[in-house]
């Protein structure tokens, strides 16, 4: 319809464009924020469920090494002392010579002895590397599983234990990392630092490491082993060497007992370290709470140790 000006009161293209421009504006602007935020919910909730699966695996590895080890290690050692027990208590009573009753009941408990034994020494080095795998680098806040798998320039196994000179009776475990000397001088007991003789090289058993108490255990388990090869040839049946029994019987009872109370002593330190780490393993994918899911401010948390993301092998981690 034409105004007085011979105008028209339709609105021009340009007139309008200008007015719906803002609104347009503002909404592809709130659409974008829309898309930012949604993909960030997306990738925080495929991060969860990759963190939840981590979790399961991790903690269900740490348990299962820690009943594997723990049965693996518990059952030579009890057999073990249990042969060097019955054997001293047939000599000190002059009866290992005979066959009786006591001698029958050394049969069956060598046969035991013997499969717990072989197994033992045949697996020791996996129940380690296990140790290390599902319970060490598992409850290490810091890991990044990207690196599983690359060795370690400080690998201890039994062999380097004997060669460095890991004393049985001297070296037992501790978790002190404050302990003080007669000098009040800081000294960390979690640590065994061992010095081979001849090269001057150091090697370092690490008390908080499961796999150096595996370790520690299966080297004074061999030990004892030889130590007591008159009581295995008693308790087999076979003829007990002369020279062997007068070792054994100058190696006092009062030694094989410490050494069989150090082993418990050890078992404990290892199984206490396990379930301590079980559980940091627990702890480290306990969920942060909601303010940790918020954008923006989980980041800015972080940096003050806070909302801590857990790392993944993923690049959503």
């Amino acid at each position: 319809m034409p105004n007085v000006d011979g105008g028209s009161d339709a609105p021009s293209g340009r007139g309008y464009w200008q007015r719906i421009k803002p609104a347009i504006g503002g909404l592809t602007l709130l659409s974008a924020l829309g898309t930012l935020i949604g993909a960030y919910f997306q990738n925080l909730s495929a991060y969860e469920n990759k963190v939840a699966a981590q979790a399961q695996t991790d903690m269900t590895g740490a348990t299962q090494t820690f009943a594997e080890a723990s049965s693996a290690l518990a059952a030579p050692l009890r057999l073990q002392w249990q042969l060097i027990k019955d054997y001293h208590t047939a000599v000190v009573a002059g009866t290992d010579a005979e066959a009786n009753g006591e001698t029958t009941n050394a049969r069956d408990i060598y046969k035991a002895y013997s499969k717990a034994y072989a197994d033992l020494s045949q697996n020791y080095n996996l129940l380690a590397r296990k140790a290390e795998l599902y319970i060490d680098l598992a409850s290490d806040l810091t890991r990044d599983p990207k690196l599983d798998g690359t060795p370690s320039s400080n690998e201890v196994d039994m062999s380097l234990l004997n060669t460095y000179g890991f004393d049985c009776e001297q070296n037992m475990p501790s978790f002190d990392r404050d302990a003080k000397d007669k000098n009040g001088k800081v000294e960390n007991d979690s640590k065994v630092v061992l010095i081979d003789k001849e090269t001057k090289k150091t090697l370092t058993v690490d008390w908080y490491s499961a796999q150096h108490h595996v370790l520690a255990i299966e080297t004074c388990f061999e030990n004892t082993h030889e130590a007591m090869t008159p009581a295995l040839q008693w308790a087999s049946g076979s003829p007990v060497d002369p020279a062997q029994k007068k070792n054994f019987e100058q190696t006092t009872f009062g030694v094989f007992k410490g050494r069989a109370s150090n082993q418990v002593l050890r078992l404990n330190a290892f199984m206490s370290l396990a379930m301590f780490d079980i559980d940091k393993i627990r702890i480290k994918y306990r969920p942060n709470g909601f303010i940790c899911s918020i954008p923006g401010v989980s980041e800015a948390l972080s940096l003050f140790g806070k909302c801590t993301p857990v790392k993944t092998s993923s690049p959503l981690g």
